[in-house]
């Protein structure tokens, strides 16, 4: 092989992952299409006594340290001893949070200025009774991995009958995705804080889930 042939292989080989990852990301939205009326309809299990929560997204910047922070609240309100606590699947320990998630969480009188990002690992997952998920992929992800976690994780979106199932990334979004993205969070978490028994004059705490205890 000539030195010329080189950049030219390597960029068939550029060309190629890029097709694989394509048809990858096709094939699993195809699957999701799926997944979706299952999950929605899957009635959530919740254990009887949750002492700690665990919300996990991407690269626990945008979408979980809002749940934590908003579902911190709601547990201080309701005057309970559970830890809440977020991570992120695939992410550099130590970073901020994003600055637009900051800034929405200030608007509802919450702070994210001290967090810093977590790494999703073994000992947090098995400290946590509750483990909460942003997306399909995520939890799937999880148990595939950590098999000790698979009766503990469930969707943050099957919390709400009407928004979508799950919650959309605001990463690269505008502001306003990322005010939509809290609302939805939010919705959520109302519902979950009324499952766990915390008292609320939210209107959305007055939503049902079934329960099934054989789900998994």
């Amino acid at each position: 092989m000539n030195v010329g042939e080189i950049p030219g292989l390597l960029e068939h080989c550029r060309t190629f992952w890029r097709g694989l990852r394509e048809r990858a990301a096709h094939f699993a939205g195809r699957m999701n299409v799926v997944r979706y009326p299952y999950e929605r309809r899957k009635a959530i299990w919740l254990p009887d006594s949750v002492q700690s929560v665990l919300f996990v997204c991407k690269g626990n910047v945008c979408r979980s340290p809002l749940a934590e922070v908003y579902f911190q609240s709601l547990v201080e309100n309701g005057r309970r001893q559970i830890a809440v606590r977020s991570a992120g699947l695939e992410t550099t320990p130590g970073k901020p949070a994003h600055a637009k998630a900051k800034a929405v969480a200030l608007e509802h009188q919450l702070s994210l200025d001290e967090h810093a990002t977590t790494q999703v690992h073994m000992e947090l997952l098995d400290q946590s009774d509750l483990i909460i998920v942003m997306e399909i992929g995520q939890k799937d992800r999880i148990r595939r991995f950590y098999p000790k976690s698979k009766g503990k994780v469930v969707l943050l979106g099957r919390f709400d009958s009407e928004g979508p199932l799950e919650i959309a990334d605001p990463y690269s979004g505008t502001s306003e995705d990322f005010h939509s993205c809290f609302r939805h969070v939010s919705r959520c978490c109302d519902v979950l804080a009324a499952r766990l028994g915390m008292n609320s004059g939210d209107s959305a705490m007055s939503q049902h889930l079934p329960v099934n205890p054989k789900n998994s």
